[in-house]
């Protein structure tokens, strides 16, 4: 049954009730004159019970109309509430740059509303995840399991002014290599050549890397001095003498604002991501990473690397602000 047939049931119930009552009262009022008024003329009876009646009846429609009164109000305050909360909403929204939220809601609808099952739930995943994301945002951090490639790209796209960025090769072997390295570059590169970004990286060698190792490392510096990336590296023995021993992670600060961290697993996969504008945290990285860059430039306390201009190991090309070079060995040698 439909809710417009269960409505006009009910009020014609309602109707009905009301009306016996209104019969019984009258009846009980016209009894109670003949007992009462036996001796009196006229149709006092009728009447008296026409209008006890009718009082009733008129009674009941007015408790009736104040009950639905009420439930009128209620409806009115609820939808002046779901204004007002949708007014507020539509201002929050309009602080966000871009067609963004309204292109996510307007498609969001239609797709809930068409194709498989499966493509519902799919799409209310998608929302529930968004909607997690950026209720952890609020909060000014956010993590998720592996490295999320789309964090990165988007963080490197909204940079206007520095990327420093700190890797370390155990974490990145094969990285550079790979498709997302490729967009990751690309997103770089129009940083550098559209906005004018700073990019700087530092290198950090695991001890005893093989010849191979090196060559692999020295040509991902040359690809990446060539495109205006400043370009450092640092072996891990002089980063544990000048910050101490620890586990190492890499991270990337954007705009010196936020941070993009890399933790390994045990295997030295990654095992999760973690984006974070937290003043301090981002403080303490910034620290960090000025120890890291400096102890790449300095060569004074490494014998193996005294003398050299950048602190390269031998076989890696001195490579800042785009330019090439070597560091003192035959370049056909590396």
């Amino acid at each position: 049954m439909s809710a417009p047939t269960r409505s006009n049931g009910d009020s014609a119930r309602q109707l009905t009730l009301k009306l016996l009552v209104t019969v019984v009262v009258g009846g009980v009022v016209y009894v109670l004159t003949n007992v009462l008024l036996r001796e009196e003329e006229g149709p006092w009876e009728l009447l008296l019970s026409v209008l006890c009646g009718g009082t009733v009846l008129i009674v009941q429609f007015m408790a009736s109309f104040v009950n639905q009164l009420s439930e009128l109000k209620d409806v009115v305050e609820k939808r002046f509430a779901d204004i007002g909360e949708a007014t507020k909403l539509f201002n929050e929204v309009e602080k966000l740059r871009g067609d963004g939220v309204p292109r996510l809601a307007e498609h969001a609808t239609k797709v809930v509303s068409m194709g498989p099952e499966i493509l519902h739930e799919f799409a209310h995943e998608e929302i529930n995840r968004l909607a997690g994301q950026m209720e952890k945002l609020t909060n000014l951090s956010a993590d998720c399991a592996g490295e999320n490639h789309d964090w990165l790209i988007n963080l490197t796209k909204g940079t206007r002014s520095s990327i420093d960025a700190v890797s370390t090769t155990v974490v990145d072997d094969g990285f550079w290599n790979s498709e997302p390295a490729g967009r990751y570059i690309t997103a770089q590169r129009e940083a550098i050549d559209e906005r004018h970004v700073m990019v700087r990286r530092v290198f950090i060698m695991k001890e005893g890397q093989d010849r191979d190792s090196l060559e692999a490392l020295a040509a991902i510096c040359k690809e990446q001095g060539e495109m205006g990336i400043q370009v450092r590296v640092v072996p891990q023995e002089r980063i544990a003498r000048r910050i101490g021993r620890g586990k190492m992670i890499d991270f990337i600060l954007f705009d010196r604002a936020m941070s993009y961290e890399i933790k390994a697993d045990l295997d030295g996969g990654i095992s999760s991501t973690t984006v974070n504008a937290g003043v301090s945290d981002v403080q303490t990285l910034i620290r960090r990473f000025s120890m890291i860059w400096d102890a790449a430039k300095d060569p004074n306390d490494e014998p193996a690397l005294n003398g050299l201009p950048d602190g390269l190991p031998d076989g890696v090309p001195v490579l800042t602000n785009g330019t090439n070079g070597t560091n003192g060995t035959d370049p056909d040698a590396a």
